[in-house]
Formats: structure tokens, sequence, C-alpha cells
């Protein structure tokens, strides 16, 4: 019985969702921008772009959360809509195995390029692109190197002694991608995977015309920043140091940077969005905006010069996320607790094919379109591997009210009561009065450890 139930609330969300996206000529098109270890909350005011006309235009998503808080496992996980543990990749380091496992040559690029979408990727792929390759399934890619190299589909470039910059380099590709300029274009729908590098931690990345901007901007920091008792937290946080004034005054500058550098980003969405509009393109459109990860800017005393991610705390795994297109509603916002994971799936229904069996996400378009009936209630946030001395593996439960943290090797706990602490300033884990909750989150997180597929998509929802 729950067996058929669960069939027909599918058939019925497949039908609510045709409904809602009305009379389409043609599959939507699909153009993906994601920035690089943006802070989205604190830095969204220097992106007019993003918030009018993606926004403001579609749905705000912000409990959008990354199943681990790093880059190269964040970008597999969407890649291939599978938590990190069964994609193989939980460093920055995993590039290589990805590849040799062979699951590079399965991802949503394959799979949309199978469906006869023109597939496209410009910016930074993955840590540790060296451009000695182009991935599978892309029919037109531009991705920079850690150096000064980039790769053009079957051209390497060498910007060596070049005075230009990534993020113009990056806008003409895509806007000549867009304007269908290059060989690799079709006429048929088109799936463009904007990566910018920009901003990082330091974001120096910016060209010279916005140097000038946000030079009074200050930090404007929350009331984790250098937190003062952390008696509660685990051992790596008890034992970083207070934040000085020298430190303040280079994550003021980081600060600086990083608006400087997301409002080229910001400037590169509002021309390509001008490009779609004047061709007619940009209603049958998904603009899909967010972030790889977060990171810490002195929350939690936690930040570095290499990224201070690696986190359960919403300043690290918390991604919202931004889109507009067919059959979303202008000016509307979900609460539903949604993940990197459903990235990949969502984008194969919107080209009108099934997830991979391997899939663990989930398709987002149900809540993008107001038809969700039924949807998880808890997600996992995972740092599944020991690979550097500053923070010991864990694996995290996060829900719209609660995140609770179980780290491997020490055994210590943190839970948070977001609903009172949005800040995560009180870890409830010695309570009584929290006993009972932490109890069942530890059974649910239990369960999401090594989940695959279906087992995954159950255990999210509870049941």
């Amino acid at each position: 019985m729950a067996l058929l139930a669960s069939i027909v609330t599918l058939v019925v969300q497949n039908a609510q969702i045709k409904s809602s996206l009305g009379q389409i000529q043609g599959r939507p098109n699909i153009l993906f921008v994601m920035t690089d270890d943006q802070p989205i909350n604190d830095t969204m005011w220097a992106m007019p772009e993003i918030r009018g006309r993606v926004r403001d235009m579609g749905m705000a998503l912000p409990n959008s959360y990354v199943s681990e808080s790093l880059c190269c496992p964040s970008r597999a996980s969407i890649l291939r809509g599978q938590y990190p543990h069964n994609t193989g990749v939980v460093s920055n380091a995993g590039l290589q195995t990805f590849r040799e496992s062979g699951e590079e040559a399965s991802t949503v690029a394959t799979m949309l390029r199978h469906s006869g979408y023109a597939t496209g990727l410009v910016g930074k792929y993955m840590n540790g692109y060296d451009a000695s390759y182009e991935p599978p399934g892309w029919a037109y890619w531009y991705a920079k190197t850690g150096g000064k190299k980039a790769r053009l589909n079957n051209t390497v470039i060498d910007y060596k002694g070049d005075g230009g910059n990534w993020g113009d380099r990056f806008k003409a590709k895509a806007i000549g991608y867009l304007d269908r300029k290059t060989d690799q274009a079709s006429d048929g729908p088109f799936a463009l995977f904007f990566w910018t590098g920009q901003p990082h931690l330091q974001a120096g990345t910016y060209a010279d015309r916005y140097a000038d901007m946000y030079s009074r901007a200050t930090l404007d920091p929350k009331p984790s920043f250098d937190e003062g008792d952390v008696s509660d937290k685990p051992e790596w946080v008890r034992n970083l140091g207070r934040i000085g004034d020298d430190e303040r005054d280079q994550l003021r500058k980081w600060r600086r940077n990083q608006l400087r550098s997301v409002r080229q980003v910001d400037d590169t969405v509002g021309a390509m969005l001008d490009l779609l509009k004047k061709r007619g393109e940009l209603d049958n459109t998904y603009v899909v905006f967010t972030t790889d990860n977060n990171t810490h800017m002195g929350e939690h005393r936690w930040f570095g010069w290499h990224g201070a991610k690696k986190t359960a705390y919403e300043e690290a795994a918390n991604v919202p996320m931004f889109v507009r297109g067919p059959g979303i509603r202008a000016g509307s916002t979900s609460d539903k607790v949604i993940l990197n994971n459903d990235i990949a799936p969502t984008f194969v229904q919107i080209a009108g094919e099934s997830p991979a069996s391997f899939v663990d996400g989930r398709s987002l378009l149900p809540v993008w379109t107001s038809t969700a009936s039924d949807w998880r209630t808890a997600i996992m946030n995972e740092r599944p591997l020991d690979y550097s001395k500053s923070i010991p593996p864990y694996h995290a439960i996060i829900t719209q009210q609660y995140t609770y943290v179980e780290y491997d090797i020490t055994g210590e706990k943190e839970l948070y009561d977001l609903a009172s602490d949005p800040y995560e300033l009180k870890s409830k884990h010695a309570e009584s009065t929290y006993a009972d909750t932490m109890a069942a989150l530890s059974l649910r997180l239990h369960a999401l450890e090594g989940c695959k597929a279906d087992v995954c998509r159950t255990a999210e929802n509870g049941s």
C-alpha cells in the first residue's frame, strides 16, 4: 500500500508540474550559475542583477545545503547527484579518483548531452584540473587550471604574460556560447554551467575597473564572530585563538574583495540575461544561482588563508539558492530543505528523462513549482575522511530546526536548535531536555551514513 501511495503521489506531482509549466515551445534551457566559496547572505547586496532578475523574478530557497562543505566534493555531488561517500570524492584532491572510478563518464552532463542538450561549461571545473583533457558530456568546454592555463575544447591556452582577468575571459566565452558563435552549440535547448572561480576567500580575482568599489564596506560581523564562550564547542574550536585587530583588518579587506569579485560575476549574469531576453529565450530558461560551499569569516573563531569551510555550521554548509524559470512564481520562497545532490536529477527531469538509478538526490521541480506535497525533512552533511589536522571527520544531520553533529574519532557531539539559536552559539547536546531529540536525530543520522539511492531518500524522509 505504501508503494502504491508513493506511485500515485509521483504521478500526481508530475501532472501538476506539467500543468504549472504551461505550454512551452520546446524543452527549457538551463543556465546554472555557481560561484566559489561565496558567503551569499553577506554579499548578495553587491549582486543587483541576481537579486532583481533571478531571486525576485523567481524563488528563493534559503534552506539549501551542500552534502560536504568543500569545493571538489560539492562539485562532484552536483555532477553525480550523490553524497560524497558514494562519489568517493571526499577531499579537494578527488578529481583523479573521480576519473579513475569511471564516475566522470556518467554525470548530469553526459545525461543532458544524450538527451540532445547543447551542454557547455565555462569557468572552474574541479580542483586539480590541469587542462590535459576534456571530460565526457560537454559540447563546449572552457575551463581554467589553478595556474595561467585554460582548455578551450581541444586547445590549451597559456595566458602567461597576459594582463587579462579570468572573469572577463569567462564572460566572453559564456556570451559567445549563448550567442551561438561556437561550432559546438546547436539550435536545440542548451545547458550552460557557468562555474566562475570567484569570489573565493581572499577574492583577489576581479577586473581593475572594480578596484575602487566597496572601499568603505565593513565586515558587519554576526553574533558568532570571534565567539567568546566556546566551552560548549568541540576541542578543535576550543583550540582556536581569538581574532585580533590585524586579523579583523585582513577579514575586512577580504570582504571588500569578495564584494568586488561577485559584482563582476553579477554584471556577467546581467549580460547573459540581456542576451537571452533579446533572443526571446529567457522565459523558457531555468536560471539557477548558488555557490559550491559557504565559508567562515571569523564565525566561531574559524577562518583561514585557504578557506575556512569543512564544517556543518551554517556558515559553511548553508548555500542559499535562487531560481527563475517556467512555472516558478515570481517573488516566491520555499523553506524546504534541499541539497546539492538534487541538482543533477532536477536538470535530468527538465530534459524529460528519468534520473540514473545511482542518484541519491531528488528533482527540485515540485519545490520550484510549489507542487511538492511530500518532501524530505532532513539531509546529511559529512566530512568522511580525516585528511587534515584542523577538524576531525564527522557526520551531521540538518533539519529545518536542528543541526546535530557526531565526530567520528573524538566521539564529541553538537546539537543546535536553529529556531531559538540561529547563530549556533550554544550547543544543547548536554541538556537533558534535548535528550529525546538528540536520540531521534542520532538514529536518523546513522540511517543516512553509508546510504545509497532509495535508502538515502527514505532516511531523509524519516521513514
